[in-house]
């Protein structure tokens, strides 16, 4: 069975042609944790797909090496170009990725991993590390080596990585995992930080990942249908597959249906757990039709001289933060700028998250987040609004003749960060600020409010680390602060936090707004009497009026008092007659009912 996913995979990669054109080609490092916890947290060992995805979407002409690591790290894959062979190798040492360590020395993965990169990033060339782990950084059973072992990490190995020019993306697969190192790695490097609660979801963690690193050209995917033009010479589908799906389907303009096997010449076909990976060789131009599930990770990508590119999306936007965001075509590495075409182009960008879809169109008019009217490259602008733990951008072209996407991750996060502690005399504030979304602070405020709501101010005190800091006038009174600033493109930037409160002070429950109360629509008014004009006459009338209203009143008692006495001795006698043969007729009606049911006494 092994062999013959090998065979596969390797088909689907001898069609791929390298696209990298003028930029210099990636390098990408990837270190897998296999101590022995991973048995729990992995425990269909799942990192083998994940990887074995990522290295068939990794374009060639890239630099790649897989490592290994527990107590000790190991080079799984050797560093090198990636080409057929070094895929095929690849693929094959996967499965030798297990759980059989002990220890989870991430110091060492990361010094191992990174030594070449020393001498700084001069050249240019995008660097990317990506580091999956479920532990804490843990090299003895010594609390004390493992605490100086985690500093090294952070003072020696983290500066260096930094000068290095390269990004590092760290994959928490636990709660137990060092989510604050992890953080702090990728917060510093402007790399991609996140937790996969079940190992179910590496692939699609990786995905994004390989489009962080590689930013792949793709047309949109709609209903699972897509368009393929002229100028597309490569197409690679991947299709997401749930376990109780039926086998993928690939659907051909003229009719042809593919499927997983006997594929003509020019068509590649990977199945693997949980997706397939579908290459096609200048695929015929017009709709295809992908019958398979539909998911919103599922992807088309392809290898066209007419590209999409954008300009670089940081992976964390502060929250305020406006940041302009630029996109244009090229042919054959040129930008596009022939207004006759782009006057037939939408450029679109559209933000998805769990709240929905905001759609901005794009425009070249030197307005809103375009740099210069007419040159090709149309602009908007993102706004981080609240905080998001993932924000998905999308920007698209289309014309009548051609479609091109790309998609982008981010986060929105708060700048800074307010807490209360014991700084041992006392309850004091500590805002801690991000400069890496905040490289310029030019005002910090610390306030309480009492609980009459009027504002105390607290004398703040700059210190080492980015932090400021503030003794409490009282520690059951919550605590507010205002950092002002400039963002990484010099725009000012004011943010508050609060209120935050002491441990073991309760905050105050909000006030309970009581439901509205129905108030019942009023009665329409009852139409006016009829008033008598007065004349001599008046006074007799009333007199009149006065005994004629008790005379009827005292008849009509009279009256259903006579009725109701008929009514009830006319049902006494029916009663009597009738009960004999009502009892008779009961036990027959019951026999013909069927089983016996009980029977209700008579009143």
């Amino acid at each position: 069975m092994r062999t013959i996913i090998l065979a596969a995979l390797l088909a689907l990669l001898a069609p791929m042609t390298p696209v990298l054109g003028d930029q210099a080609p990636a390098d990408v490092r990837v270190l897998i944790d296999i101590s022995g916890s991973m048995r729990q947290n992995d425990p269909k060992n799942l990192r083998r797909p994940a990887l074995r995805m990522l290295v068939g979407l990794l374009q060639p002409g890239t630099q790649a090496g897989v490592w290994t690591f527990a107590r000790w790290v190991n080079m799984l894959v050797p560093h090198g170009e990636v080409d057929a062979a070094w895929k095929q190798r690849a693929i094959s040492l996967s499965e030798q990725i297990a759980s059989p360590g002990q220890f989870t020395n991430i110091e060492e993965a990361l010094d191992r991993a990174t030594r070449s990169w020393e001498g700084g990033a001069g050249d240019g060339q995008p660097r990317d590390l990506v580091l999956l782990t479920d532990g804490m950084v843990d090299v003895s059973k010594d609390a004390a080596e493992n605490a100086a072992s985690r500093a090294r990490v952070l003072d020696r190995l983290l500066p260096r990585i930094k000068a290095a020019g390269a990004r590092i993306h760290a994959v928490a697969l636990s709660d137990r995992a060092d989510h604050e190192l992890l953080q702090q790695l990728a917060a510093a490097t402007d790399g991609w930080y996140e937790q996969v609660d079940s190992a179910d979801d590496l692939q699609r963690v990786f995905l994004r990942l390989f489009e962080k690193v590689s930013q792949p050209d793709g047309v949109p995917l709609a209903d699972n249908r897509f368009q393929v033009d002229r100028s597309i010479h490569e197409a690679t589908v991947l299709a997401f597959r749930g376990s109780d799906a039926q086998p993928t389907r690939l659907h051909a303009p003229d009719g042809t249906v593919f499927a997983g096997s006997d594929l003509p010449a020019g068509v590649a076909w990977y199945r693997d757990q949980g997706y397939d990976l579908i290459t096609i060789s200048d695929p015929a131009p017009g709709e295809w039709r992908l019958e398979a599930d539909v998911d919103p990770d599922n992807r088309v990508m392809v290898v066209t001289d007419l590209r999409l590119d954008t300009s670089d999306l940081p992976n964390r936007l502060a929250v305020g933060e406006s940041l302009p965001i630029s996109a244009w075509l090229t042919n054959k590495g040129q930008v596009v700028d022939r207004r006759a075409f782009l006057d037939l182009v939408h450029m679109l960008a559209e933000t998805g998250s769990d709240a929905g879809v905001v759609t901005q169109e794009m425009s070249d008019d030197g307005e809103g987040g375009d740099e210069q009217a007419g040159d090709g490259r149309y602009g908007a602008r993102l706004q981080g609004t609240e905080v998001r733990d993932a924000l998905t951008l999308r920007v698209r072209a289309e014309s009548s003749t051609f479609m091109r996407e790309k998609h982008l991750v981010f986060k929105v996060v708060a700048p800074a960060d307010l807490t209360v502690a014991d700084s041992g005399q006392g309850a004091e504030a500590r805002l801690t600020v991000d400069r890496g979304l905040l490289p310029e602070v030019r005002a910090v405020t610390l306030w309480q409010t009492d609980p009459q709501g009027q504002r105390v101010e607290l004398s703040t005190t700059a210190g080492a680390d980015d932090v400021w800091t503030a003794p409490l006038q009282d520690a059951a009174w919550p605590v507010h602060a205002e950092v002002l600033g400039d963002t990484r493109s010099g725009q000012s930037l004011s943010n508050r936090l609060g209120p935050v409160y002491a441990e073991g002070v309760t905050p105050p429950s909000p006030p309970v707004t009581p439901p509205p109360v129905a108030v019942p629509e009023p009665a329409p008014p009852l139409p006016e009497a009829t008033v008598p004009v007065e004349d001599d006459t008046g006074d007799a009338a009333a007199e009149d009026a006065g005994w004629l209203l008790p005379l009827v009143i005292f008849g009509g008692v009279n009256l259903l008092v006579l009725v109701g006495g008929g009514l009830g001795w006319w049902l006494w006698r029916r009663r009597h007659t009738d009960a004999p043969d009502l009892l008779e007729e009961l036990p027959d009606a019951a026999a013909q009912s069927g089983p016996e049911t009980p029977r209700k006494e008579a009143a």
